[in-house]
């Protein structure tokens, strides 16, 4: 019983660390930066919706992405460029597994922070990609794959080059990762309901 007690204490210190990280970024966002973020998404919706460029869904679905995508960005650059948290600055170009597979501390709670937070961005230009009729399931999870790998590129250089943050490779990778994650589940998602949807309507066409 010894290894499953010091498992679950390691699941429970990295639970409470990771709820401790997440809650430390949140608190530092203003709530002018949160209205900022809302006040473009929902303008893109609304007219993407008049315009008639796309579906209901598939306009909020663009929406969230473009909110998730200024919400990354500011967490990550944004309240650290105005002061809001403190940070430091440097680069690690090499992949550390090392640090991934610890069992608890800060190595897995960064790791899975790192991850969890693309998987939303990921799901929702997934399901935007699906509304807009722009490509197949995989050649969607190919495009998401991109434009996480871009995002998180993105965020890493800003990181570097204003010296909020350092400029990370297993950021990078983990953050792609996040978003192949949120790609995945969006066209698992469509095959589920459309498994399901298909069956109802056949039952009742019997």
């Amino acid at each position: 019983m010894g290894a499953f007690d010091e498992a679950g204490d390691d699941l429970e210190m990295s639970s409470s660390a990771f709820q401790v990280y997440a809650h430390g970024i949140l608190s530092h966002v203003p709530w002018t930066h949160w209205a900022v973020m809302a006040v473009v998404s929902l303008a893109l919706t609304v007219i993407l919706l008049i315009r008639k460029k796309c579906s209901v869904y598939g306009a909020i679905a663009l929406g969230l992405t473009v909110f998730m995508g200024l919400f990354l960005l500011d967490a990550a650059v944004g309240i650290r460029y105005w002061g809001m948290m403190k940070h430091t600055t440097g680069h690690n170009l090499t992949l550390d597994f090392s640090r991934m597979l610890q069992k608890s501390g800060e190595g897995p709670v960064e790791t899975i922070s790192n991850i969890a937070v693309f998987v939303p961005f990921g799901f929702f230009w997934g399901e935007w990609l699906v509304s807009s009729n722009r490509t197949g399931s995989w050649r969607r999870v190919g495009l998401v794959t991109l434009a996480a790998f871009g995002l998180s590129l993105c965020i890493e250089c800003l990181q570097l080059v204003l010296k909020v943050g350092f400029f990370e490779v297993t950021d990078l990778v983990m953050n792609t990762v996040g978003g192949v994650v949120g790609a995945l589940m969006s066209a698992v998602m469509r095959k589920v309901v459309g498994k399901v949807v298909g069956k109802v309507v056949g039952e009742k066409k019997h």
